[in-house]
């Protein structure tokens, strides 16, 4: 069956994986259509604007600034918010789009169909400098906001803010002539909850490069070799299909309570091991994976083979739960209560204030362009009591684990899903049914 599965992934998408390994901004002319995909995402996100009665938007956080320009995210150069790179959504026309000088010249002539810019710093260069050099840039950056909207014949109308920075706000507040809300967060968060087709796709693509990664894992773990070789192999696949790599792998008993401290160890497979191994954040376009599969390294013992079963009916009857109109309440009540579950082992639940703390245990989250947490998130301790209604589109990932008896070891299942109105689509096609089984 694994031996196929090279072919399966190939089948489940409209490309050859040889064809998306062209890095750079190159990639998004290779596997969409860069306008249509922008329309697309502009008309979602400007509906949500008209609710919340908004003229333009400035868009400050990574995930923002990539959906409305198509440019994606650069992982650790522009993290956080307010850093050197931000965006103005105008309720018409073209976007704007700010970098710094030299990035600026050149994505000027990669991207044509939106208005580039260059940009004042707000993030490490400003917090680097002194106080009043601090002030002084953030006149510019107030002046440059309001210039651009003047430009756009939107200086008197409602400027939406997409985070929340105290002395930016006030700055602005006093710089413009509209009034300045936060709605702006709300209304791009809201667009952002349900993919377009094209985004859909690109997920698609991802999830198959995903696959890729546990095909090389099952070829590359072997008895005395470390988690370090077996990650380098991974992250190198990532990098040459065009993903900005991300993820871990454990073994033994870094799996239970999983440990996810590092991405990799020096630690070396042995008979029977239970490897886990999570492709998340890594990026395609900037959108995101997360998906888990476990491996024993010769045949599991019976108690990881009991243990899988029980996480994987978990994950199934989740699944079988959605479909447009279903709640996140109706997917997490297939779940055990984390009290329930864990107040006599590993991790050690044992109060309603504890259960805060399992956030990263059996639960689901949407999936997104430049953050892993897209809402909807499925989530026993928020989602029994504030429900989210799931509608078609949504892109979402839903995780379960499970331990043996005496915490030896564990496993963990993650399946990639887009909701489909007439239920549900698995996009994650490396086999799950069964814990995947290294020969030895």
């Amino acid at each position: 069956m694994i031996k196929l599965f090279r072919r399966r992934i190939l089948m489940n998408t409209q490309y050859r994986l040889e064809d998306i390994g062209k890095i750079g901004l190159g990639l998004l002319n290779t596997i969409v259509d860069p306008k249509n995909f922008l329309k697309e995402k502009l008309e979602r996100a400007r509906n949500f604007m008209k609710r919340y009665g908004l003229g333009a938007i400035l868009c400050l956080t990574e995930p923002n600034v990539a959906y409305v320009t198509n440019i994606p995210p650069l992982g650790t150069l522009s993290a956080g918010v307010g850093g050197y790179r931000y965006a103005i959504l105008p309720e018409k026309g073209e976007p704007v789009y700010f970098d710094e000088c030299d990035t600026a010249y050149h994505l000027a002539k990669q991207f044509p169909y939106i208005k580039v810019d260059k940009s004042i710093p707000l993030g490490g260069v400003f917090f680097s400098s002194p106080p009043q050099a601090q002030q002084h840039m953030l006149g510019l950056f107030v002046e440059q906001i309001r210039d651009t909207l003047k430009e756009l014949k939107l200086e008197k109308e409602v400027l939406g803010i997409d985070t929340n920075i105290p002395y930016l706000l006030e700055a602005l507040k006093k710089g413009l002539k509209g009034e300045v809300s936060l709605d702006g967060a709300k209304a791009l968060t809201e667009a952002r909850m349900v993919k377009t087709p094209t985004e859909q796709r690109i997920f698609r693509i991802l999830a198959s490069v995903v696959d890729g990664c546990f095909e090389v894992a099952y070829k590359k773990i072997k008895v005395g070799v470390s988690e370090q070789e077996v990650w380098s192999e991974i992250v190198k696949y990532q990098v040459l299909h065009g993903l900005e790599p991300g993820g871990y792998i454990i073994s033994g008993q870094h799996t239970w309570p999983k440990d996810v401290s590092r991405s990799c160890t020096d630690r070396l497979f042995k008979v029977g091991d239970t490897v886990v191994i999570d492709i998340f954040n890594s990026r395609l376009l900037g959108y995101c994976s997360c998906c888990y599969r476990s491996f024993s390294v010769g045949p599991a013992p019976k108690d990881v083979r009991e243990a899988y079963k029980k996480a994987i009916t978990l994950l199934r009857e989740a699944e079988k739960a959605l479909k447009p109109g279903a709640t996140t309440k109706d997917i997490v009540e297939k779940w055990p209560d984390e009290v329930e579950l864990w107040s006599k082992r590993p991790p050690y639940i044992r109060n309603e204030r504890e259960k805060f703390s399992t956030f990263f245990n059996n639960m689901g989250h949407g999936l997104g362009i430049a953050t892993l947490y897209d809402p909807p998130f499925f989530w026993r301790p928020i989602a029994i009591k504030w429900p989210v209604k799931l509608e078609a589109g949504m892109v979402i990932a839903l995780e379960t684990q499970e331990g043996t008896p005496d915490n030896r070891c564990g496993v963990r299942i993650e399946d990639m899903i887009i909701i489909t109105d007439a239920g549900y689509e698995i996009i994650s096609r490396w086999p799950a049914d069964e814990i995947t089984v290294v020969p030895i």
